[in-house]
């Protein structure tokens, strides 16, 4: 059967709404420079909307919202227990988004033509191809007969929803399969190797009690393998488009910074739809979960998978107050008091053992 027959002219369904032949999105930026300050901007929108949620919440109108009662520590435990100050934070953060930029900027071609910049018409020869595609995967789930009939009826608005609505959400998938993927096994690696914990990822855990803009707060080693790696991959394996490329970033980007907030919000759909959230990542930076919930940004199915999922949600608090007084106690027989957030390596199998009694 000839798939193309009944495919006459898929373009004449239009186009979604999110379609635009426009060389750019934005008139005179690049798709290229859009999907390089996606994240940036998405970063710094949501950090500074919970830094004023954090530093006003008795007043209107957050107070009306009754946010404090959604409030994971408060702002005392966070000065008092936190070991980074908000300038190193930010001078740390400011200079990982700098060699995330760079990066991006040589790693997306200025001459890429991507798919959303293509007139109607190109689109609709290239709906042509998928044709055979979507006859075949009829076939093998439904049989020649049923697919014949599919084809004959419907053709056009198949190959019509495969072109411009399964595939890219496909490909969105994906892309948040392979970052997290990546940063679960990375993430976990960080903690397992004790080089590489004590010199580089000890740094992001000097931040105890998280805050929204230091979710970005690594050593510049660390962000580099964990994030702007990630990310690259995911958009080569993925192959979006580049205005893909800029949802996706964004996207992972305000997730990241929703799971270091500090706040457990009802009503935040980031937290409302994502088992992995601002609550769940705060147990990995306690010291009873260390080596707990590595999975980030999006799911949690590593953790699951690989048993490393905090599953006592009713007894973190005693747990993490039974570590600490037992590394406390263990500091006080005399161990040497390391420094610049190492602490947490030790204090990691306290809570281990802790765990194991649990």
């Amino acid at each position: 059967m000839n798939s193309t027959f009944y495919v006459s002219d898929p373009t004449a369904l239009g186009a979604p709404w999110y379609y635009t032949s426009a060389p750019s999105l934005i008139p005179g930026i690049h798709d290229k420079y859009l999907s390089l300050a996606s994240p940036i901007i998405m970063y710094w929108t949501l950090s500074i909307f919970f830094h004023l949620l954090d530093n006003y919440s008795h007043c209107p109108p957050f107070s009306w919202m009754g946010v404090e009662r959604y409030r994971i520590h408060d702002s005392e435990e966070m000065k008092s227990r936190n070991k980074a100050t908000p300038g190193e934070v930010l001078g740390a953060v400011i200079f990982q988004q700098v060699i995330q930029t760079m990066a991006g900027y040589w790693w997306i071609p200025d001459d890429t033509q991507h798919p959303p910049a293509m007139s109607l018409a190109e689109h609709g020869q290239a709906m042509q191809g998928y044709a055979p595609w979507v006859l075949r995967v009829l076939q093998v789930l439904l049989g020649d007969v049923t697919a014949a009939w599919l084809i004959k009826s419907y053709g056009n608005h198949l190959v019509y929803w495969v072109y411009w609505w399964i595939v890219p959400t496909l490909q969105t998938f994906l892309a948040f399969f392979v970052i997290d993927t990546w940063q679960y096994f990375m993430h976990r690696l960080f903690h397992v190797n004790k080089f590489l914990y004590r010199h580089f990822h000890s740094v992001h855990h000097r931040l105890y009690v998280p805050y929204a803009y230091g979710a970005l707060y690594n050593h510049p080693l660390e962000g580099f393998l964990l994030d702007t790696t990630g990310a690259g991959l995911a958009e080569f394996i993925a192959r979006s488009s580049i205005r893909q490329t800029a949802l996706i970033f964004g996207f992972a980007s305000a997730k990241t910074v929703d799971d270091h907030c500090g706040f457990s919000l009802p009503w935040d759909p980031l937290q409302f739809f994502y088992r992995n959230n601002a609550r769940y990542h705060d147990i990995h930076h306690q010291t009873y979960g260390l080596k707990y919930n590595f999975s980030q940004p999006f799911w949690i199915h590593w953790d699951i998978i690989l048993g490393t999922r905090w599953d006592k949600p009713n007894r973190p608090l005693a747990a993490e107050k039974r570590a600490l007084a037992a590394a406390e106690a263990k500091r006080q027989a005399g161990s040497p008091s390391p420094s610049n957030g190492s602490d947490l390596s030790e204090d990691s199998g306290v809570a281990m053992e802790v765990n194991k009694e649990d």
